[in-house]
């Protein structure tokens, strides 16, 4: 049972609060700094990224604690610049944030100053989130639990395995996303350093203009496609916008306070207690001004509309439109179908059939084909490096002979661009937070740094100018993009377009007229620039946005266009290019959405002008010490468990309260989580779980970095028996002089030491483990009546089972990234385990007498056991599924007790039959499985759940388990059945799913056990369960022998 129950706990827990990379770096020194209210801990290499957090997270912490009443113990950040990867993460209860220095350069947000933003942002939710909690940030959650039994009917088991799992959180944060990001970007609106920028401003008004919003129900939970999760962020940040403009900065504190009652679980009620209606009134209210305002803003542009024709209209990321040398096609990057950005990749679109086709696959940058070769070069990440880091680098592909050439090794060269003969390629490289330009040959040779930044400055898109003596690219550092040039040669920048607004994207037309995108108007739409008589034109003039122009010798212009269902591809011929009448634009607001402000009206007590007019070149002279292993405060899981292994316990008994508890260290080197249940008989489940990855001795300098765990399990049943003596057979019949109740308690312990560790990539790990297991039953004292003194019975031990194992575990798995992976998974993962196990086991249950004890007579059990188990899952149609499951095992040599054998049915396996009904030493079985979705976008709120999706599947399985000479295959087993599964989410924030299986045993068998018949098939069998996820039910768990009691 310690499997199956180690697997229903790491469930409980498997939450967090936003994306991370889970990698560790144990070949990285680390150090810290401290400030007044914050620790900054950092690897070596990032030292100029660390100060400058340092100083924000020192700077804004007053002014926002003060929005919001509250104020946080010390904060730890941690400052990662290891990948290219932009984001924050906060770990709002463990009083953590991590920050990745590479700043975000996404296509649904503008430009703004990386660190001044993200540091902001995430410390928001920190405070913010803090403050509406319902108790200490200690204690998350609490837990209900139902586990509930197959009734066993073989007399040698103790009870059955369980076909009914509930694990449901009472939580103690219940935040909407919408409104944990609208807060976060609002932070301080004083500060600037986030606003309602032109990209925001885009996809808000695409939305409302076009009557596809998001609902108020889906506002409040992520799960979404890459679109979706950026438009909860943007509706959030537009309604938080709304409510501090409307009813008052306040309100943010007082909805926060009211959403931290215990009598409110949904933002609807704190809505209703503080501004006296309830969240659809206020929702409703908000959409029609926005559909109201935006259509009167819009009329002139659609007046004078100017946009082309669209020429890649699926999926919602489409970008970097190039034209062919003959400009007869159209070459852009695309997710097509997939729900996020990323993979993409490069298609080809004939002008003249409007046929498209996939050139390049898994590729989301830049990208240039080679002048007079059939080549395409781009960078995409890569681990491909001795630690493994998510880099960029730049590739060439050859188009004739579908073979892909690296071209850098380990430079982050990302965004490149190939020069008009050929020869060179220039790109965008990363350090410590700030960009730089680079140039190389074109075999990837002679790296050249051509701008020498190092405060954070920020570059984009660099392109050659048509003679290839210079190189145009986008510049930033505080908000917005500006356009800059810079010689070949190196040596100073400088300014071709520089204003208050957003130009970006440029590129040189056949006369040497400077094509970009602006925001002049307050939407992006392309622009010419003549250098020479300074001479500017716009071209386009469209509702949503218009990017990353192309153009090709007639003048012709591709681009990237933004509608409300994402970037699409638009074509605009020279012959349609229209002239945009003057004064034909958007109007613009101020300050969006009311162009007022109701501030708190504590702001005045900071200097604002300081933190808007920051210089973050200058830091205070900090003190560098070497990190010393920060731990996070103890986090407390209580949890009331209904355990109904045993019948025949009372409902008292059967209530087993407990509490988990977990800490780690800020850089997850070390972390522990351990749990403790008991019930009134006593009855315990216990454990402790120690993970190590940090350096090794020897091990690291080798270049291993193994994951190392520590754990421990204590777990007892009780059965209470009767001890029968003096047995005399009258008729038939068997009677006893004394029948005497007592109780036997099974303990089992177990200890485990092992080290994980991939090879060749991400989705290749091995894993060592030793076992050492020790199974004991205690009889319970008992007195025996012998008609003068009666005897009393001491307790005695019997340990029955003395288990080493040494385990090897191989694990592939490598998956479609989708919005629906874990409801409906596509994709494969292939588990090999070895197993070579001694063991003493006192099968037959004899005893000797040595040295006046009696001592159990132990068999010595050595073998070796093998394991296979494929699971594919491959798309049919419209997310519709058909997975195959194979699954093998053998315990090789001579036949061993039952004690040892596969077990194939139940909640994890042959669903048609109990879990110990299908046993052997070898044992094969094959699932077929089609799933595939009932009712999406179910859309549907009920007080704090949200129901998003239902998945149906029908499935068929194949299999025996035995032992001796395999049976005959019209043996085998046959069953079928089907599964419903729901996927939902409480207060916001859990993930909750919703499983119910029943299963048809087709064939009718016997099994012999203690001399008792028992007979199994031609009957259904139900299983369910109400978790975080689905892995307890995708075949993520082993079929070998899972401990049983005895």
């Amino acid at each position: 049972m310690k499997n199956f129950l180690f697997t229903v706990i790491i469930l409980i827990i498997s939450n967090s609060s936003f994306a991370q990379f889970t990698d560790f770096h144990p070949e990285l020194d680390w150090y810290t700094i401290k400030g007044e209210h914050i620790e900054v801990h950092y690897h070596e290499g990032a030292e100029r990224t660390a100060k400058v957090v340092a100083k924000i997270a020192d700077e804004i912490w007053d002014p926002i604690c003060s929005l919001y009443g509250y104020e946080p113990s010390k904060t730890h950040y941690v400052i990662k610049d290891i990948d290219d990867y932009s984001n924050g993460a906060t770990y709002f209860f463990d009083n953590k944030i991590e920050i990745w220095t590479s700043a975000l350069d996404f296509d649904l947000r503008g430009t703004h100053n990386w660190l001044r933003n993200v540091i902001s942002h995430e410390f928001t939710h920190l405070v913010q989130i803090q403050a509406g909690m319902k108790l200490s940030r200690s204690l998350p959650a609490v837990f209900l639990q139902v586990l509930n039994y197959q009734e066993e009917r073989r007399p040698d088991i103790l009870y059955g395995y369980p076909n009914f799992v509930i694990s449901y959180p009472i939580a103690t944060v219940n935040i909407p996303a919408w409104f944990a990001e609208g807060t976060a970007q609002y932070m301080r609106q004083e500060f600037d350093y986030d606003n309602w920028d032109s990209h925001r401003d885009m996809i808000l008004r695409s939305y409302a203009l076009d009557g596809n919003m998001l609902t108020w129900e889906q506002m409040g939970v992520f799960g979404k496609t890459s679109l979706g999760n950026e438009s909860v962020y943007n509706s959030g940040f537009a309604l938080t916008r709304y409510i501090a403009q409307k009813y008052g900065e306040d309100k943010l504190r007082n909805v926060t306070e009211k959403l931290g009652s215990f009598g409110n679980f949904t933002i609807d009620a704190a809505f209703d207690d503080v501004l006296g209606k309830d969240g659809t009134e206020i929702y409703n209210e908000w959409k029609r001004h926005l559909v109201d305002d935006y259509s009167k803003r819009i009329q002139k542009v659609e007046d004078n509309l100017v946009e082309g024709e669209k020429i890649a209209n699926k999926g919602f990321g489409n970008f970097y439109p190039t034209f062919s040398s003959a400009g007869k096609k159209v070459y852009y990057i695309s997710n097509k179908s997939g729900d996020y950005f990323s993979p993409s990749g490069i298609y080809e679109y004939d002008i003249e059939t409007g046929k498209d086709k996939l050139l390049v696959g898994g590729v989301r940058s830049t990208y240039s084909f080679i002048p007079g070769q059939n080549k395409i070069l781009y960078a995409k990440i890569t681990e491909d490096n001795p630690y493994w880091y998510n880099v960029h680098d730049i590739y060439v592909y050859d188009i004739d002979e579908e073979d892909e050439t690296r071209l850098t090794e380990n430079l982050r060269a990302n965004q490149p661009n190939v020069s008009n003969d050929g020869s060179k390629v220039v790109f965008l490289f990363q350090k410590d937070g700030t960009t730089n330009l680079g140039l190389v040959d074109i075999d990837g040779t002679n790296f050249k740094t051509l701008t020498s930044f190092e405060n954070g400055e920020q570059v984009y898109n660099p392109k050659f100018s048509n003679d290839d003596s210079h190189i145009l690219f986008d510049y930033s550092y505080h908000q917005t993009r500006d356009i800059a040039q810079i010689s070949v040669e190196g040596g100073e920048h400088e300014f071709v377009i520089q204003t208050k607004y957003d130009e970006r994207n440029p590129v040189y037309d056949e006369a040497g007229k400077l094509i970009y995108a602006s925001d002049e108007t307050g939407i992006f739409n392309i622009y010419s620039f003549n250098p020479s008589t300074k001479e500017k034109k716009q071209l386009t003039n469209v509702i949503g946005g218009a990017f990353m122009p192309a153009v090709n010798d007639n003048g012709s212009i591709s681009y990237a266009g933004y509608t409300s269902s994402g970037y699409k591809i638009f074509l605009l011929e020279n012959n349609e290019q229209k002239i945009v009448q003057e004064g034909n634009h958007y109007v613009q607001r101020e300050n969006p959405p009311l162009d007022i402000s109701k501030p708190n009206g504590d702001i005045n007590q900071f200097d604002v002008d300081a933190l808007k007019n920051f210089n973050d070149n200058e830091t205070p002279d900090y003190r560098e010490e070497a990190y010393s292993g920060a731990f996070s405060s103890l986090s407390f899981f209580p949890f009331l468990r209904l355990d109904n292994y045993n019948t025949g316990n009372s409902f008292l008994q059967k209530l087993k309260p407990g509490l988990y508890v977990a800490s780690n260290d800020m850089l997850n080197r070390y972390a522990f989580f351990a749990g403790a249940a008991i019930n009134t008989r006593l009855e315990r489940d216990l454990f402790f779980i120690f993970e190590y990855k940090n350096k090794l001795p020897l091990i690291t300098a080798l270049g291993l970095r193994p994951e190392l765990t520590f754990e421990l399990y204590s777990t007892s049943r009780k059965a209470d028996v009767d001890i029968l003596f003096g047995a005399d057979t009258v008729n038939g019949n068997v009677n006893y002089d004394q029948v005497i109740p007592t109780e036997v308690t099974y303990n089992l312990f177990e200890f485990d030491i092992a080290a994980k560790h991939r090879i060749f990539n991400r989705y290749n790990n091995l894993e060592f483990r030793f076992i050492f297991s020790r199974y004991t039953a205690t009889l319970g004292s008992f007195i025996i009546e012998t008609g003068g003194d009666p005897i009393l019975y001491p307790t005695t031990d019997d340990t029955y089972f003395i288990g080493r194992n040494f385990r090897f575990t191989y694990n592939f798995g490598a998956f479609a990234r989708s919005r629906d992976t874990d409801i409906n998974p596509v994709g494969m993962e292939i588990d090999f385990i070895y197993d070579y196990e001694w063991n003493r086991f006192n099968a037959e249950g004899e005893y000797e007498i040595e040295d006046g004890l009696l001592k159990p007579k132990y068999g010595d059990y050595n073998f070796h056991r093998l394991l296979l188990d494929a699971n594919f899952y491959v798309p049919l149609w419209h997310d519709h599924t058909l997975s195959t499951r194979l699954v093998g095992g053998s315990i090789l040599g001579p036949a061993v007790p039952d004690f040892f054998d596969f077990y194939l049915g139940g909640l994890i396996g042959f669903k048609a039959y109990p879990f110990y009904s299908l046993s052997g030493n070898e044992m094969a079985w094959l699932n077929f499985t089609y799933r595939f979705p009932l009712w999406r976008d179910i859309d549907y709120k009920l007080s704090f759940l949200y129901f998003d999706k239902i998945f149906l599947s029908f499935h068929f399985d194949y299999g025996n388990a035995w032992t001796g000479e395999i049976p005959a295959l019209d043996e085998f087993k046959k069953g079928a059945g089907a599964e419903v599964r729901l996927q939902m989410s409480s207060y916001y924030l859990f993930p909750t799913a919703l499983f119910f299986n029943a299963s048809y045993g087709l064939d009718s068998f016997q099994r012999e056990a203690n001399r008792e018949i028992v007979t199994y098939g031609k009957e259904w069998r139900f299983y369910g369960g109400i978790l975080f996820g689905f892995d307890i039910v995708n075949n993520n768990n082993s079929l070998v022998n899972p401990n049983r009691l005895r």
